[in-house]
């Protein structure tokens, strides 16, 4: 199992498939919110569920949408279980403390290069790291 180490994190112990993106994510310009999908064409997570995974982003983009659309996407069932960035805004960290949404940001070695989608993580807060163990290429 690999450890990554992460600078700052909110919130409580999560497991979950994870959902890597290779741009950023904004919730109101990539996501369709009626069903969590990601909409964007083009979009290296096209056509993928956010439901119930963890999203690990390079960096988040977008303004005050972030603020409340993580909380109408959990009114709606279909909230992500964790949100993991390289880099973030204070926007998004206020959507998912509003939301309960585990949030995480800066890491110490590269998501993008070692975790794919449908690793399963767990990211625990308190000690600042997400584990996961590879999955073979």
């Amino acid at each position: 199992m690999t450890t990554i180490h992460v600078k700052r994190a909110w919130g409580k112990p999560v497991r979950a498939q994870a959902l890597v993106m290779r741009e950023g994510f904004s919730p109101r310009y990539d996501l369709d919110r009626w069903n969590g999908v990601i909409s964007r064409i083009g979009h290296s997570a096209e056509g993928e569920s956010i439901r119930d995974r963890v999203l690990i982003i390079p960096t988040s983009k977008g303004g005050v949408a972030g603020g409340w659309a993580f909380f109408d996407l959990l009114n709606k069932g279909i909230a992500p279980k964790a949100l993991v960035f390289g880099k973030l805004n204070p926007v998004m960290v206020q959507g998912a403390v509003l939301a309960g949404l585990p949030i995480m940001e800066g890491w110490d070695q590269d998501l993008l290069a070692l975790v794919r989608t449908g690793d399963e993580v767990h990211l625990d807060p308190s000690a600042r790291t997400l584990r996961f163990t590879p999955s073979p290429p």
